[in-house]
């Protein structure tokens, strides 16, 4: 089980406000950085939004990694599914998987895509940007299975528990 807990709330209000904005309109993907190994520029939290014809805000800080995640997102964006990746960012943009490599010698970026759509998405964001907005003490949880959708906890609460020895992103919002 990995659960990392990290703070990056200076690009997240602008971040999700766009994410508001973009449910309106249909579903749209939300890639999380995830972890990282070997000689990477991303870092752990960086996020990027695609919706539509390959549109997309946010920041990944390699343009290879940010290819591939949003060639990646039309499949999520079409199936729902959400997909782990491991990302190869030197020259070869293509070198992606779904497993992480276990040489620890291969640089790598681990990112979830996640398609975020309809009442429970929307109301997902508004409870983030009200926290952001107000500066409320809670985290935002991304569990890393498919078939579970990410939610806000107050940062004292117990439900961390409901992970039960799976993956997930934890995110201070406050």
């Amino acid at each position: 089980m990995t659960q990392m807990t990290v703070n990056t709330k200076a690009s997240s209000l602008e971040l999700f406000s766009c994410l508001s904005d973009q449910l309106s309109q249909g579903p749209v993907v939300l890639a999380i950085v995830t972890a990282t190994q070997g000689q990477v520029t991303s870092q752990v939290g960086e996020k990027l939004l695609v919706w539509g014809d390959a549109q997309s805000t946010g920041s990944l800080t390699e343009n290879t990694v940010k290819a591939t995640v949003i060639t990646q997102s039309f499949s999520v964006l079409k199936t729902g599914i959400s997909q782990r990746l491991a990302i190869d960012p030197g020259n070869n943009m293509f070198a992606v998987s779904s497993v992480p490599n276990a040489d620890k010698s291969t640089d790598q970026v681990h990112v979830w895509l996640t398609r975020w759509q309809g009442e429970n998405a929307i109301a997902t964001v508004q409870d983030t940007l009200a926290a952001l907005k107000t500066h409320q003490p809670c985290r935002l949880i991304v569990p890393l299975v498919t078939g579970q959708f990410p939610y806000i906890i107050s940062r004292d609460s117990p439900s961390l528990r409901n992970l039960q020895g799976q993956d997930a992103y934890i995110e201070d919002l406050s």
